[in-house]
């Protein structure tokens, strides 16, 4: 019962290997049908037309013979009419009273015998002038006639060739042939199968592999076929998908970690403070540092989240950008002007600024600009220079925003970019120290504006921004 339940759910839902397989059999046995047609074409025609054309000739070179004779009928030897006749080949002349004037082979079944086993549907490939008698199913003689009239007296001429041998040869060539055709479906369906289950491996070992990889657990990976196929760029392609996939998956533990975590040091400062507030809400001075302080960490909570979000947005692709054309250098003008009022503790300069107009989205690209000068004036010790310059060269615009911060290690160069990455220093203070999500978003603005971002620093000398817009 089981192995009747297996092959009926293999019928109803058959696996790729078993389609292959029944395919493969399929275009087999269509192509051997193919064969088989063509062999049985070519062996009747082999087999009648050689009859045909023994007949045809001897009947020619009896007639040939009879118009000869014709003319000195006293030279009529019923014995010379044997000469004429291809070997093989029999002649009866009959009249209309069925007396026999000639029988090269008494031995032959008799007329009336041949009428008897007569075929009413002669085989194909036979002459429709032609006759076939099959004796007892196995004995195959070909018969023509031929009308013959002299002094008004009327003769039927009767040739016979028997094709009892070639018929029982091809018989048993059929015969061959169709135990052939079994063995060869077969030895194809058992092929088929072996190759089919042998290709399809690696699809297996990739489907074993996909039901074993959960949620955080992404280390299995499929074995790479030696041979250079589409299969072996399948696995390949397929444990590329699983390194991205497994980094996605821990880029977004580590974010949700850190996000957790930058959430939580405003969170217990500002509980802290609140605890300060329930008991020494009497000490003015205590109490206005402790709101400022609560105020700080609320504002850092907000910037913090207001980042996430924005980040959120932009892995979604929801983040809606509204572009339009606008003045790059009528942006930069108003940016420096109100950082000049804002930042006093640095130097500010605007070095140049050619006039120019860019196409995008002017709240992210001012939102751009900030994040590359806030970093400056947070990475910047007091007293340091803040320089920015905007040069128009070609078809393109190059901004740089410089200053004589701490600096930018080479090994810290390639991370700068990545969310909730800080470089911490002893010379920066607890205030000036962000989330670690400005140069991630400031990336995400650029890349979706096709802003190149170019960066040069040297540890203890400063850091330089470069940006390269596509003027209009």
């Amino acid at each position: 019962m089981q192995i009747i339940e297996r092959l009926r759910n293999i019928c109803k839902n058959p696996d790729i290997s078993v389609k292959i397989t029944w395919i493969y059999a399929l275009c087999f046995i269509a192509l051997l049908s193919i064969i088989n047609v063509s062999i049985w074409c070519g062996i009747s025609y082999a087999l009648y037309h050689p009859a045909e054309k023994t007949i045809e000739h001897s009947m020619k070179n009896v007639q040939e013979l009879l118009t000869k004779l014709e003319k000195n009928v006293s030279d009529f030897d019923p014995n010379n009419i044997r000469e004429p006749l291809v070997p093989g080949v029999v002649l009866r002349v009959i009249d209309d009273d069925g007396v026999y004037f000639a029988d090269t082979d008494p031995t032959y079944p008799s007329i009336e015998a041949f009428d008897q086993y007569k075929l009413e549907n002669p085989p194909i490939f036979a002459k429709d002038d032609f006759e076939v008698s099959a004796f007892h199913g196995t004995a195959l003689i070909y018969r023509a006639r031929m009308d013959y009239f002299y002094e008004g007296e009327h003769f039927t001429l009767y040739f016979f060739r028997t094709i009892t041998s070639m018929k029982h040869t091809f018989d048993d060539l059929f015969k061959f042939l169709f135990f052939l055709d079994i063995f060869g479906i077969i030895f194809a369906a058992g092929v088929g199968i072996f190759v089919s289950r042998k290709v399809l491996n690696p699809i297996k070992t990739m489907i074993h592999t996909a039901k074993e990889i959960a949620f955080g657990k992404m280390d299995g990976r499929i074995p790479i076929p030696p041979e250079n196929d589409e299969l072996t760029e399948l696995a390949k392609t397929f444990n590329e998908m699983l390194d991205r996939l497994q980094g996605g998956i821990s880029q977004q533990q580590k974010f949700v970690s850190e996000a957790s975590h930058e959430l939580r040091t405003p969170a217990t400062v500002i509980a802290g403070y609140i605890e300060v507030l329930e008991k020494y809400s009497d000490d003015k001075t205590l109490f206005n540092e402790s709101v400022e302080a609560i105020r700080s960490e609320a504002q850092n909570m907000k910037n913090l989240l207001e980042g996430l979000l924005f980040l959120a947005r932009a892995d979604q692709q929801t983040q809606k950008l509204h572009k339009e054309n606008f003045s790059l250098s009528d942006m930069i003008s108003d940016i420096m002007r109100k950082m000049k009022k804002v930042v006093t503790t640095h130097e500010i300069i605007l070095v140049e600024n050619d006039s120019a107009e860019i196409f995008g989205d002017k709240n992210t690209i001012r939102q751009m600009i900030r994040i590359f000068l806030d970093n400056a004036v947070k990475y910047t010790p007091v007293g340091g220079k803040i320089s920015v310059s905007s040069k128009v060269s070609g078809k393109n615009i190059f901004v740089k925003i410089s200053d004589t911060g701490i600096g930018i290690s080479k090994e810290n160069l390639p991370k700068i970019f990545t969310r909730f990455f800080r470089i911490d220093s002893e010379e920066l203070v607890l205030e000036s120290k962000g989330s670690g999500l400005g140069l991630s978003i400031a990336k995400w603005i650029a890349d979706n504006h096709d802003i190149k971002i170019s960066v040069e620093s040297k540890l203890g000398k400063g850091t330089t921004f470069q940006l390269e817009f596509r003027k209009i």
